[in-house]
């Protein structure tokens, strides 16, 4: 007979830590499982719009982790491979959709049980979808810009998006890199306006609107960005380096072709910031509602799933934030020990 929790979290991200602090403190038996604490926020730099806390990502999510197992989280440190609703006390397997007491999450050498659960999954890193992109991963292409920045330290690179993101990846590169350029597709970045201000008081840093890429260049590692107006006029291409198609085109530093609505920059390394795809493959199985791409629940993290709960950025609330997402596992757990321990 299989051990029964009375909430499995799926996640180890604001959401899903939060939600295990909240479930603790409702005396639920509470397991949480992801590959590794803290997610998508281990990737910030230096956090500081979370109310009493300015540090790092990974700073504030082992204080999160700390508070958890203070209140008996137990944690589980897998991948995730399939979330069914299934009888673990010999109950049959349920149709997907279907209301059931228990749950059922398979990882790779064993299985768990839960009375509920909450998908804190989280989300995923955009790609740009370009030539070059795949290929020069890890060779001059980065999702993580406090990450991987170090290695660019004294050269010249480019920041693809103009979120927050974006801008805040830039004003790092800023502080260690020689050059810093920024591709937006639109006419004006939508970080928030104390990040903008920065960047204007940023010498180094060179914002390119209304282009989008179409192409990393490189050979053994990146070597330059092609950019073309945000309309996407035909390219053409003109003598010099080799680009990952193996045609020829020439790279001179911030050079603007306009007869053919290029920008041809050289640079040392791509710095990807265009947002996330959130990751909901697990739950799709049980016939949970989406509301474009994202999972849809109500103001207390319901699904349409009866026992099945959702927080973070996965889900259709449109801020996404460390601390939107906490407060989602907040409500969440709350929602899961109704459930649970009250029947409702």
């Amino acid at each position: 007979m299989e051990d029964v929790y009375d909430l499995i979290v799926l996640g180890t991200g604001p959401a899903g830590m939060a939600a295990a602090i909240y479930a603790g403190r409702y005396d639920l038996k509470t397991l949480v499982i992801g590959k590794e604490v803290g997610g998508m926020t281990n990737l910030a730099g230096e956090i500081e719009n979370y109310p009493g806390f300015i540090g790092s990502g990974i700073d504030l999510m082992k204080k999160f982790e700390e508070q958890a197992k203070m209140f008996g989280a137990k944690f589980l440190n897998v991948h995730i491979e399939k979330l069914g609703v299934s009888g673990c006390r010999g109950v049959g397997v349920s149709e997907a959709g279907a209301s059931a007491k228990e749950f059922v999450v398979n990882y790779g050498g064993g299985k768990v049980c839960g009375k509920s659960v909450i998908a804190a999954l989280g989300s995923e890193h955009r790609k740009l979808g370009i030539p070059g992109e795949s290929e020069f991963l890890g060779k001059g292409v980065s999702y993580c810009a406090t990450c991987d920045g170090n290695f660019f330290r004294g050269k010249t690179v480019a920041v693809v998006g103009g979120s927050d993101s974006a801008a805040k990846a830039a004003i790092y590169l800023a502080s260690i890199c020689k050059k810093v350029y920024v591709s937006y597709r639109q006419k004006k970045m939508r970080a928030e306006p104390i990040n903008l201000d920065r960047i204007e008081g940023i010498k180094n840093i060179e914002i390119i609107y209304n282009t989008k890429p179409a192409e990393i260049l490189g050979d053994k590692r990146v070597t330059g960005l092609r950019l073309v107006d945000s309309a996407g006029s035909q390219l053409k291409v003109v003598d010099g380096s080799t680009a990952s198609d193996g045609s020829q085109s020439k790279i001179v530093d911030g050079s603007a072709s306009p007869e053919s609505g290029e920008r041809l920059l050289k640079v040392d390394g791509v710095f990807v910031e265009i947002g996330s795809t959130p990751l909901t493959q697990i739950v799709e199985g049980l016939g949970v509602e989406l509301e474009k791409g994202y999972i849809k629940v109500d103001k207390e993290g319901r699904t349409n799933v009866a026992g099945l709960f959702a927080a973070g950025d996965g889900t259709n609330n449109p801020f996404k934030q460390a601390i939107t997402a906490a407060a989602d596992g907040s409500l969440a757990a709350k929602a899961a020990y109704n459930f649970v321990k009250l029947g409702k």
